[in-house]
C-alpha cells in the first residue's frame, strides 16, 4: 500500500462502446482518462482519490457508486446540475485503435468550478489526465492545482493522452500541453500522441525537449512494442505481452495507474521520487506493461485486480 494519498483529475465520462462490429448496439460504460486513472490505481492497492465536477444525473449516480465500491476517496467531487459528458466510441479499425466522438458542450465536464485549485493535505502525489486536466475550466484549475502540489513538495505526473476533437488547433493545444509538461515531474505519452503534436519529428527529438521543459521522466508507450522510459540519458524498456486483443479503450489509463502504483508501493512519490532505484523505474515498467495489456483482452477499460510491488 502506498503512504499517502494520489489525487486524480481529469474527465469523467460515459462512453458509449459498440458491441458488435457493425456499431448497431452500443452499452453506456464509465470512462474518461482521469476515472480511468483513479480506478487503475485503486485496483493496484494505490490510495487514490478523485476530483471533479460529477452530474447528479444517472450516468453521475453511476460514476459515484463505482468510486466508492472500488475505494476511491470522493470528499473533492462537486455535484452538478449538468448532464454527464459522453463519448461514442467507433468499431475498432484494421489498426486497432478506436475514434472518440466527444460530447462536452453545456456538461458537468465544464463546471467553472468542478477542479480544487489547491493541494488536500496528506497528498504526495498529484496525476493529471488527457484534455481534462488541459483545456477549459478543469484545464486552468489544474494548473493552479500542479503550482500548488509542486510547493508542497508533492509529485506531478501527466498523461498527455491526445482527444484531437477535444483540442483547439495544434499550435494552441502544444502550447497549453507544454506548459502542463513544464508543471510536471512524470510525462507519459503514446506515439499516436507526438505523431499529432510533432508531426514527422523523431520521439527522442520530442523526449528531449520535453526534458528540457522539466520531466524528470517521460514514459512513452509503443502498442505492440511495448513501452520506453526516459530519465536523464538512460533509456530502459519493457515489452508489452503478446494477448489476443479485443479493445484498446484505457490501456494507456491503466498504464499509467500500473506504472504510478507502484512507484507508490516503493515509497518512490513524492518526495521519494528522486531516490528512485533503475530497479524501482524497470518493476514500475513491467507492471505497467503486463497489466495494460491485459485490460485490452476485455472492452472497455477494466483492469486486472493485482497488487503492485
Amino acid at each position: 500500500m502506498s503512504a499517502g494519498d494520489i489525487l486524480v483529475v481529469g474527465e469523467a465520462i460515459g462512453d458509449f462502446i459498440p458491441r458488435d462490429a457493425e456499431g448497431l448496439c452500443y452499452e453506456a460504460v464509465l470512462g474518461g482518462s482521469g476515472f480511468n486513472a483513479a480506478l487503475a490505481l485503486a485496483r493496484f492497492g494505490a490510495r487514490p482519490v478523485y476530483a471533479g465536477a460529477l452530474s447528479t444525473d444517472a450516468l453521475g449516480r453511476r460514476f459515484r457508486a463505482a468510486l466508492a465500491a472500488e475505494g476511491i476517496g470522493t470528499a473533492l467531487i462537486r455535484d452538478s446540475a449538468r448532464p454527464t459528458a459522453v463519448a461514442i466510441v467507433s468499431p475498432l479499425g484494421p489498426d486497432g485503435v478506436p475514434e472518440f466522438g466527444l460530447y462536452l458542450d453545456g456538461t458537468a465536464h465544464n463546471e467553472a468550478q468542478g477542479t480544487p485549485r489547491t493541494l488536500s493535505e496528506g497528498t504526495i502525489h498529484l496525476h493529471a489526465a488527457s484534455f481534462g486536466a488541459t483545456i477549459g475550466p478543469s484545464g486552468d484549475a489544474t494548473g493552479d492545482l500542479a503550482a500548488s502540489a509542486r510547493a508542497a513538495g508533492a509529485t506531478v505526473s501527466y498523461d498527455i493522452n491526445i482527444r484531437a476533437s477535444a483540442l483547439p488547433g495544434r499550435d494552441r493545444a502544444r502550447a497549453l500541453i507544454e506548459a502542463r509538461i513544464a508543471q510536471a515531474d512524470i510525462v507519459k505519452a503514446s506515439l499516436d500522441d507526438l505523431a499529432w503534436l510533432h508531426p514527422g519529428e523523431p520521439a527522442e527529438a520530442v523526449v528531449e525537449r520535453w526534458q528540457g521543459l522539466g520531466a524528470h521522466v517521460v514514459l512513452m508507450t509503443r502498442g505492440g512494442d511495448g513501452a520506453s522510459c526516459h530519465r536523464g540519458a538512460r533509456v530502459l524498456t519493457a515489452a508489452a505481452p503478446v494477448v489476443e486483443i479485443v479493445d484498446t479503450v484505457g490501456a494507456g489509463d491503466t498504464f499509467i495507474g500500473g506504472f504510478l502504483a507502484v512507484l507508490a508501493a516503493r515509497g518512490r512519490l513524492g518526495q521519494g521520487l528522486d531516490a528512485a532505484s533503475p530497479d524501482d523505474i524497470q518493476a514500475a515498467l513491467d507492471f505497467a506493461c503486463a497489466v495494460a495489456a491485459d485490460s485490452c483482452t476485455r472492452q472497455g477499460c477494466d483492469p486486472p485486480r493485482r497488487l503492485a510491488t
